[in-house]
């Protein structure tokens, strides 16, 4: 306090903001802890402001992301609504799990179709035989987060051969295992997009929800529904507003250049 230099000054940004994020999940009445709706609220309310609700409550509000947890299969008017929503901008991220594998997986808010059933991983108590997440790649929104040792899956579903990565449709697998199977996928819809990840949001099928992970892939595809990204601008940027030296923020003097977007 009472100290003038750009030192100590902080400039708030966009990144401090709590984006809005919707969850809608099924009801856990008899074991709510372990519901995945809990991993994803201890996740994100530091972040975040988080709301839960059906879709059609959810999305009569401003949302930076709107989560579905295990729902299964979507009735035709949720498919509708939400499907305008994702074309006009929004972000879907879905989670699958037991209802999504058994009721199937076809429908238009998916970002690759899925097989019926579930792939099991080793038994119950091979840990050694679990599946393992790969090392992202550079292109991933998760790119450059390490993957710790603890993170194993023993369950997932799985995208039908050679759609999970199917660019002209704009889609993308974001994460994979080991043995090359997607954990993680994407596909563009309209301005926005749907993103899937292939295993539950609580531990039943994975400890991916126990781990620091889980929260910065999180956070990293919260960073994406708010435009943040650099890549998107093309134009050089004119600086607006500068700080100077002694922590004022004021208009740019006559010398200050603009730099290049991807600066």
């Amino acid at each position: 306090a009472g100290e003038a230099h750009a030192g100590a000054v902080l400039l708030a940004d966009q990144r401090w903001q709590r984006p809005p994020i919707g969850i809608v999940a099924p009801a856990a009445a008899d074991q709510p802890l372990l519901a995945g709706a809990y991993y994803l609220e201890r996740a994100l309310e530091p972040v975040a402001e988080v709301r839960r609700g059906t879709t059609e409550a959810l999305l009569q509000r401003e949302l930076e992301l709107l989560i579905l947890t295990d729902t299964g299969a979507l009735d035709a008017a949720a498919e509708a609504s939400l499907r305008t929503w994702v074309e006009a901008g929004g972000q879907l991220l879905r989670f699958a799990g037991p209802a999504l594998a058994r009721e199937g997986g076809k429908d238009a808010l998916l970002p690759v179709p899925l097989r019926a059933g579930e792939r099991t991983i080793g038994g119950a108590l091979a840990w050694d035989r679990a599946g393992r997440l790969a090392p992202f790649e550079a292109e991933s929104p998760f790119g450059g987060l390490a993957v710790p040792d603890d993170v194993v899956i023993h369950r997932q579903v799985l995208a039908e051969p050679g759609t999970d990565g199917d660019a002209a449709a704009g889609g993308a697998a974001w994460a994979r295992l080991t043995d090359g199977t997607p954990f993680v996928t994407a596909r563009a819809l309209g301005q926005g997009r749907t993103i899937l990840v292939h295993s539950p949001a609580n531990a039943e099928w994975t400890t991916l929800p126990l781990s620091g992970l889980f929260v910065t892939m999180l956070e990293r595809i919260v960073q994406l529904g708010r435009g943040t990204g650099p890549t998107e601008l093309v134009a050089p940027l004119v600086p607006i507003a500068t700080l100077d030296g002694f922590g004022r923020l004021g208009p740019p003097p006559a010398s200050a250049e603009p730099i290049a977007a991807a600066a």
